[in-house]
């Protein structure tokens, strides 16, 4: 059995594969979002992966299970169910319905490949997610053998989460800070167009506590002002709002402010705010007769900068969050532990702004259940682990023998 290319070129909306057991999700020719291209990967490796004799599925049943999964979850699904069939493949193994034991063998190749814990429950979840897609029983997903051999790894390595390095406010606010802090980085943008976009993009980023996924989608119409300068910021859905609730977000003057000169400077007057901004460089001419009293002056070189259609992307907010990192370090802004800037920019993710919010307000005394609100966490328990280490400095070891022992 051989992996079958998913036909982008086809003009229906909706297909089936040869045999007529899968519905398969296709898009007209041309440009293909994300969301489609992740329902199109795990269309094709369910239908790599199902045995011959599974019954038919039912196309309104699947589609009902694609709609109702986030963005988020199809990107990661079809990612861990492809890497899930590839390996079934090669072991000659069924994917779809699966043995238990087939499923503690792919979480054994995995566990020697040293992938995380929670990147294989991760995955174990997918793969129940598909077996429901294909209306099969999951039974052997959750079997207590399955259990057992989690447990075993996470015994054996550890179930911690690596945590992002954290961005917080700075001085101004506590003197416990990070190495790397919001003002520090807000210095460092400069007054071109995507250095505006980068000060509102940093600013809006942590003064809401935004996900990635939230940042990217803010929309114009989505922020309104309030009569002394600050703002608030409507948030449709989110990683815990799947049904579209919405929530919302206060923004301060100071951000406010940085995001109306990026959006004025970039002339956008609706749609998406955050965008990609196109810099194209132009050289310069040199003088004719060199450099004489007489001769015609120099043309000097210059950038044109663009603000684009299309929204960031969660790869490109990592990389200018990096980028602006690792310039602020040469510029001499921050100093990171050790010295060691690439050692650094890799613990920095999208998820950094987030963190140092939620570090600041713990070190400010805002309790769990108010962080969890304001940061749209279904419970605590995300905030008191990102605080944990917060907490230790001041817990009742640490209140009692700061001030005697030295």
């Amino acid at each position: 059995m051989t992996r079958r290319k998913s036909d982008r070129s086809a003009t229906e909306i909706i297909s089936h594969e040869a045999a007529g057991r899968i519905p398969v999700r296709r898009k007209a020719a041309g440009r293909i979002d994300p969301e489609t291209r992740a329902e199109l990967r795990i269309a094709d490796a369910l239908s790599v992966g199902a045995h011959p004799d599974i019954p038919p599925v039912s196309r309104i049943g699947f589609d009902a299970a694609l709609d109702a999964l986030a963005l988020n979850s199809k990107l990661a699904i079809a990612s861990d169910i492809n890497c899930y069939v590839d390996w079934c493949l090669a072991e000659k193994r069924t994917a779809f319905p699966a043995e238990a034991e087939t499923i503690v063998r792919y979480i054994e190749e995995r566990d020697r490949q040293k992938a995380k814990p929670s990147t294989i429950a991760r995955r174990i979840g997918s793969i129940a997610t598909a077996h429901s897609m294909l209306e099969l029983d999951t039974d052997a997903v959750h079997s207590r053998m399955v259990k057992n051999r989690l447990k075993a790894i996470r015994k054996k390595r550890g179930a911690k989460v690596r945590q992002a390095q954290a961005i917080r406010f700075g001085d101004a606010l506590s003197a416990d800070s990070s190495p790397v802090t919001i003002g520090a980085l807000l210095e460092l943008c400069s007054e071109t167009l995507t250095g505006l976009r980068d000060a509102a993009m940093l600013s809006a980023g942590y003064n809401a506590g935004l996900r990635v996924s939230e940042l990217c989608a803010i929309q114009v119409e989505d922020i309104e002002s309030a009569e002394e300068g600050t703002g608030s910021l409507f948030i449709p859905e989110s990683k815990t709002d799947q049904e579209r609730n919405g929530a919302y977000a206060w923004l301060s003057a100071d951000t406010m402010r940085r995001i109306r000169r990026w959006l004025d400077a970039a002339s956008i007057a609706e749609g998406t705010v955050f965008r990609r901004v196109h810099v194209t460089r132009k050289k310069g001419k040199a003088a004719e007769g060199g450099h004489d009293a007489g001769s015609i002056p120099i043309q000097q070189g210059m950038a044109v900068y663009t603000a684009g259609t299309e929204p960031l992307t969660r790869q490109g907010v990592n990389g200018i969050y990096r980028r602006i990192i690792k310039e602020a370090w040469a510029a001499g802004l921050v100093d990171v532990p050790g010295g060691d800037i690439a050692a650094y920019i890799r613990t920095i993710s999208t998820h950094s702004l987030r963190v140092g919010l939620t570090q600041d307000l713990i070190a400010e005394g805002q309790d769990g259940v108010a962080i969890a609100q304001a940061l749209r966490w279904s419970s605590p328990s995300t905030a008191q682990r990102y605080g944990a280490q917060l907490r230790v400095r001041s817990g009742a070891v640490a209140n009692t023998f700061k001030g005697v022992w030295k």
